[in-house]
């Protein structure tokens, strides 16, 4: 399989303040603040066009919140980790029914999402 670290999801305690602050001392332009599946609101800030950082609204809990990876075979990764002990915490398809994301667990309590490609 093959891996690329997309981005990486950060819950701020005020998400136009976090845009600001990440956009004033790194630059880029921030995407649309969108709500997610999940409920929350969120945009991705790309700096100098590598990974993007996620900012999702909290009302709870501030930091990393996960890290999110691309890969080119997003059924074979879900099986693969199914086979190597991941605990798969969610899975999000499209409106066919097609396997898009999946979220698990890491040792430390971290949410990983794989995903394929936008």
């Amino acid at each position: 399989m093959n891996y690329r670290l997309e981005h990486v999801a950060i819950q701020c305690k005020d998400l136009q303040e976090s845009v600001r602050f990440y956009q004033k001392l790194f630059g880029g332009e921030p995407t649309q603040i969108r709500k997610g599946s999940a409920g929350y609101g969120f945009c991705f800030l790309k700096v100098a066009g590598e990974t993007p950082l996620q900012l999702m609204e909290s009302d709870g809990a501030v930091g990393v919140h996960h890290y999110g990876f691309v890969t080119d075979d997003i059924e074979g990764v879900a099986k693969e980790f199914r086979e190597k002990g991941a605990k798969i915490l969610r899975e999000n398809r499209d409106a066919a029914g097609k396997l898009t994301t999946i979220f698990f667990q890491d040792p430390n309590g971290l949410q990983v999402e794989v995903r394929v490609p936008r």
